[in-house]
């Protein structure tokens, strides 16, 4: 084995290093930059080094926090097969000598040379004459490990080889870090709607048989399985019970079929408490194959989970057959974090089952709750409270009992503030009205707080309960989440500016004659890029609209001077599109003072809207008025189309951030909207949408006479 590098005679020019150096450090910067998550980005990377220093083949070896385990998790050309297990790196000397020097290791006789199975596993299945390892080091931490090999016999590399490796290693170790950190976030952000979309769920239903199905179909679509259970455990038995399967977003026939104790998987993992990953469930003698046999489904794959509920099994969760590649240990471990706040949520709504059916047995679930419970009966008198509504408002909760609930709502709503506006009741009768809570006293925390309605067997209402329920650690992620966000959408301004600005140059021919069609694809490329740009500027002036930081300059403006700015930018896309845009503001309007582009943006994005789901040979018009309240003078514009309409369920949500609605073929990014509502309330103005299914919609804003 050799660790030097050739002898100084065989040093390459700066013209045959240096000089493709630049330009692979350009290309490997504008992979990161592109890459789509980090198998892309390790794809892309190691193709241009392979290229760069005429070799075969590249891996990448990603190690874990605790720097023990490692994984190959990049190859270039890519692997076929199964994915290469963990790797232990203890005492592999290469790896020690890497560590401790932090430089290259060139190889140029791997037959001879003692390495350990790590390295091995970098070019297995092959037989290279020379290797190149680089070790990739981010924020002081080896997180992996780059490894170069080729057939040549008498491949050395030099010293400016070596030099340039280290620096290109450096800049994909930086971008393997920080594709961690963001899927990492993304994962999370994801994991966290999942369990806040089950919660809002269990909070807001009081039917079981909808709770287990929500359940799973969130789980199935998180984790993109083919199918999807949800077992219970009989006590008595020691027997599982299909309480819910959903496959391929139906519900399957297997309700209360019965998995014996101890058998199968399910049975493995109840009495274990230990998860599990099967990959070839048909040659897996553990696997139950009655349940798949009676119903006609083949099992592939397994990844089963328990639920535990202080340390008590009240269930499993198994999921069947992933749709892309195959369950990991990462994939166990999502899930059984997820499992146990779902056996808390089932757990729960089993327990609210039982106070349906005796009071006796209400008060021992009340005082084991973490959620604030306060029952009114039809009489209007509070017949049930418990001790964490007493510690969330500091009120003596069994004097509550027996006092009008008028009175005690009056004494919550002194002690706390809206901090969302109301939900209201779904049609369905299902779910109650929510609102979310900021508690001044006591204690400072975030409450959202479920009114529900209490029915009796036969189905009429004899009450109602409140449930507040402790958001406060929710409130704070999503502002991380905000944070976190708002930081990253900043940063990527600075880059993609830079690429426009690259872009723009090669256009103007600065870096050479281009060819028609070349001048085509940068075309397409400059005007995504502005595209994107547009998008981060709109996220970064929505936070700071929502942080009150947005400054607005406000100037007497005139209306018909901003309509038809606004028509301008959106005629082209109407004409293509065959959609007639109207200006049928009546004449005589008064000048508004008002923030010109931002109040241009508005009306644009209206304007968009209206276009994108109005059909071919449709209309879309422009409307104003002036009206006369006792709030003051204003003025109404409206932009009204002939498209499909909203459902009534999406008329609020539409303009929250992302908030889009679902079926619709046509997608945006789901910020047009949020930013018109607050462009508009920053000028102390409103927006609404006018619609009905079928025959058009129509978006309104008005803008005060006087600021």
């Amino acid at each position: 084995m050799s660790s030097t590098p050739t002898s100084p005679g065989t040093v390459s020019s700066d013209h045959d290093v240096l000089v493709p150096g630049q330009a692979a450090l350009l290309r490997i910067t504008q992979a990161i930059a592109t890459a789509v998550g980090l198998e892309e980005l390790l794809l892309l990377a190691l193709r241009e080094l392979t290229d760069l220093f005429h070799l075969s083949h590249g891996s990448v070896l990603l190690i874990d926090e605790e720097g023990q385990t490692g994984r190959v998790e990049g190859e270039y050309p890519p692997r076929t097969g199964t994915p290469c297990p963990s790797l232990s790196l203890a005492g592999d000397p290469l790896i020690a000598e890497m560590l401790a020097s932090r430089q290259p290791i060139a190889i140029s006789d791997v037959p001879s040379a003692n390495l350990g199975e790590p390295i091995r596993k970098l070019f297995e299945n092959r037989q290279p004459r020379a290797l190149l390892l680089l070790p990739l080091f981010a924020h002081n931490r080896l997180i992996g490990i780059l490894g170069l090999d080729g057939d040549d016999e008498n491949r050395c590399f030099t010293i400016d080889e070596l030099l340039l490796g280290r620096v290109l290693a450096i800049q994909l170790a930086l971008a393997i870090s920080t594709a961690r950190i963001y899927e990492d976030a993304r994962r999370r952000s994801a994991e966290l709607a999942t369990l806040n979309d089950i919660a809002a769920t269990v909070t807001s239903s009081l039917d079981p048989r909808q709770i287990y199905k929500h359940i799973v179909q969130k789980l199935n679509e998180h984790f993109d399985v083919e199918a999807g259970s949800i077992l219970l455990l009989d006590e008595e038995s020691g027997d599982l019970y299909f309480v819910m399967t959903i496959e391929a977003g139906e519900e399957s026939p297997v309700m209360s079929m019965r998995v014996p104790a101890g058998h199968g998987v399910a049975g493995y993992v109840a009495q274990t408490q230990q998860p599990l990953i099967v990959l070839d469930a048909q040659n897996d003698p553990r696997h139950y194959r009655k349940v798949g046999k009676d119903v006609g489904f083949v099992t592939k794959s397994i990844l089963c989970v328990p639920m535990l509920v202080k340390g008590r099994t009240v269930g499993v969760v198994q999921l069947l057959n992933k749709v892309n590649g195959a369950f990991t240990e990462e994939d166990a471990q999502r899930l059984a974090a997820m499992a146990n706040t779902v056996a808390v949520a089932i757990d729960n709504a089993r327990l609210f089952q039982e106070v349906a059916r005796g009071r006796d047995r209400l008060e021992a679930l009340l005082n084991s709750t973490e959620d604030g419970i306060l029952m009114i009966e039809s009489s209007g008198q509070v017949v049930t409270a418990n001790p964490m509504l007493g510690r969330f408002f500091g009120l003596p909760w069994r004097e509550l009992i027996g006092r009008p609930g008028i009175e005690v709502m009056q004494e919550i709503e002194r002690r706390t503030k809206l901090a969302s506006p109301p939900r209201p009741a779904a049609q369905n009768g299902d779910s109650g009205e929510t609102i979310d809570l900021e508690v001044l006293e006591p204690e400072h925390m975030f409450l959202r707080q479920v009114k529900l309605p209490v029915q009796s067997k036969e189905g009429t209402i004899i009450g109602q309960l409140v449930v507040f329920h402790d958001i406060t650690e929710e409130r704070q992620l999503e502002q991380l989440r905000e944070d976190y966000t708002g930081m990253l959408v900043h940063d990527l301004r600075s880059p993609l500016t830079g690429v426009l600005n690259g872009l723009t140059m090669v256009r103007r021919g600065l870096a050479g004659e281009i060819t028609d069609m070349q001048r085509e694809l940068l075309d397409i490329a400059a005007n995504s890029g502005q595209a994107m740009l547009g998008m981060i500027n709109t996220l970064l002036d929505i936070s700071k609209m929502e942080s009150g930081q947005m400054k607005l300059e406000r100037e007497p403006t005139s209306l018909y001077e901003i309509v038809d700015a606004a028509i301008e930018r959106v005629i082209a896309s109407a004409r293509n599109a065959e959609i007639e845009v109207r200006n049928e503001l009546p004449a005589g309007l008064p000048l508004v003072e008002i923030d010109r582009e931002k109040s241009v943006r508005v009306l644009q994005n209206l304007l968009d809207n209206a276009i994108k789901f109005t059909p071919a040979k449709g209309t879309v018009r422009i409307l104003g008025v002036v009206e006369q309240k006792d709030s003051g003078a204003s003025v109404v514009i409206s932009v009204q189309d002939t498209g499909p309409g909203i459902p009534e369920a999406y008329r609020r949500r539409i303009f929250e951030k992302f908030g889009q609605v679902e079926g619709r073929k046509v997608k945006g990014t789901g910020l047009g909207l949020a930013f018109c509502r607050l462009a508009v309330e920053s000028h102390g103005g409103e927006i609404w949408v006018d619609s009905q299914e079928g025959q058009g919609s129509t978006f309104s804003f008005r803008l005060p006479l006087s600021a």
